[in-house]
C-alpha cells in the first residue's frame, strides 16, 4: 500500500497556491492597464460654433481638464470637447451623463462674451480645445490640468491648481499661476506676473513690459527683458537677460544668479551672496565706484554712472554679472 508523502502533498499544494496568485497578479495587472487605457480615451465629445462680432471676452471653468485656447480666424468661436469618465468602470455605465454632456455642454453667450462653466458631474471631465478670433481676453480656471494659449491679442488671466502653463505669441498683460507646474511663455508682448508653488519658468519677452515671476521650488529664466524685472525663488537657479529701464530685483534663498546687460549697461549694485561669490567679470569690462566687500560676496556702487537699481540676494550661490 502506497502512502502519500506530505511533503509531497505540501508541495504540489504550494505550486497550485503560486500558479493561482500569479493568475491573480496578472488579471489585476491587465484590469489595470484596461482602466488605465480606458481612463485616457474620451467616452464622448462635442463641437458647437458660436458668431461673434469685434473683441471677445472668453472665461473658461473646469474642474479638471486640460484647456487649449489658439487664435483664428474672425468672426467665430468654436469649443470642442472631449468627455472623460474616470470611474466607468467601477461605478457602472456612464453613458446616460456623457449623452447629457454632449447635449447641453455648459456653454453660454452673451453677445460677444462666451463663458464655459464647470461640469456639475461626479468624476466626469473635459478637454477644450477652443478656436478664437486673434482679438479675445482669455480667462481659465482649473482644478487640475493643462493650460495653453496661442496668438492673442488680449490680456491673458490663466490659473490651474495642478497642471503646466503654455504662452505663446500673446499680446497683452498676462497674469498666471499654477500650485505645482512649469510655466512656458515665448513671444509675449507686455506685462507678465504669476508664479508656481514647485516647478520651473521660462519667460521669453518680444517687446516692452514688467515681468515678476515667483516659485517655491524651481529655476527662474527670463530672456528680452525690457523693462522692470522682479525674479524670486526659494531654491532654484534664476538667470536674467535683456535691458534694463526699470528696476531689476532678483531673490534666491539657494541657487546662483545668472545677470546679462548690455554691454554699456548703467546701474545701480547692490548685490550680496552670504556662501558664494560676486563676479563682475568678462566679456563685459565694469568700473564700479563704491565699495566692493571682502571675498567677492557683496558689491555696492554705480556702474558705468549709475541708474536704476540692480539688486541681488542668494542665501547660497554665486552671482555673475555680464
Amino acid at each position: 500500500m502506497n502512502k502519500k508523502n506530505p511533503l509531497s502533498t505540501a508541495s504540489v499544494a504550494g505550486r497550485s497556491f503560486a500558479v493561482a496568485f500569479a493568475m491573480c497578479t496578472i488579471a489585476l495587472v491587465v484590469l489595470f492597464f484596461s482602466t488605465t487605457a480606458l481612463a485616457s480615451t474620451p467616452q464622448g465629445n462635442f463641437e458647437k460654433t458660436l458668431s461673434v462680432s469685434g473683441p471677445v471676452n472668453l472665461e473658461v471653468l473646469t474642474r479638471s481638464g486640460d484647456v487649449t485656447v489658439r487664435a483664428g480666424g474672425s468672426g467665430s468661436v468654436t469649443i470642442r470637447g472631449k468627455i472623460y469618465v474616470g470611474d466607468h468602470w467601477l461605478m457602472g455605465n456612464r453613458s446616460a451623463d456623457v449623452h447629457e454632456v454632449e447635449q447641453h455642454p455648459p456653454i453660454r453667450q452673451e453677445g460677444n462674451s462666451i463663458h464655459i462653466d464647470y461640469v456639475n458631474m461626479r468624476n466626469i471631465s473635459v478637454d477644450y480645445e477652443i478656436t478664437v478670433p486673434a482679438e479675445t481676453v482669455v480667462r481659465t480656471r482649473s482644478g487640475s490640468g493643462d493650460q495653453t494659449i496661442e496668438g492673442t491679442r488680449g490680456n491673458v488671466d490663466t490659473q490651474t491648481g495642478s497642471g503646466d502653463v503654455k504662452l505663446t505669441k500673446l499680446t497683452g498683460e498676462i497674469h498666471l499661476q499654477t500650485g505645482s507646474g512649469n510655466i512656458r511663455a515665448r513671444e509675449v508682448s507686455g506685462a507678465v506676473k504669476g508664479g508656481t508653488g514647485s516647478g520651473d519658468i521660462e519667460i521669453e519677452e518680444a517687446s516692452a513690459g514688467d515681468i515678476d515671476l515667483h516659485t517655491g521650488s524651481g529655476n527662474i529664466v527670463a530672456r528680452g527683458v525690457q523693462g522692470g524685472f522682479h525674479g524670486e525663488t526659494g531654491s532654484g537657479d534664476v538667470t536674467a537677460e535683456g535691458s534694463q529701464t526699470g528696476e531689476w530685483e532678483i531673490h534666491t534663498g539657494s541657487g546662483n544668479v545668472h545677470v546679462r546687460l548690455p554691454s554699456n549697461a548703467a546701474f545701480d549694485a547692490d548685490i550680496s551672496t552670504n556662501s558664494g561669490t560676486v563676479d563682475l567679470g568678462e566679456p563685459v569690462e565694469m568700473t564700479v565706484q563704491g565699495r566692493v566687500g571682502d571675498s567677492h560676496k557683496q558689491i555696492r556702487g554705480k556702474v558705468h554712472g549709475g541708474g536704476p537699481l540692480l539688486r541681488v540676494r542668494t542665501g547660497s550661490g554665486d552671482i555673475h554679472i555680464q
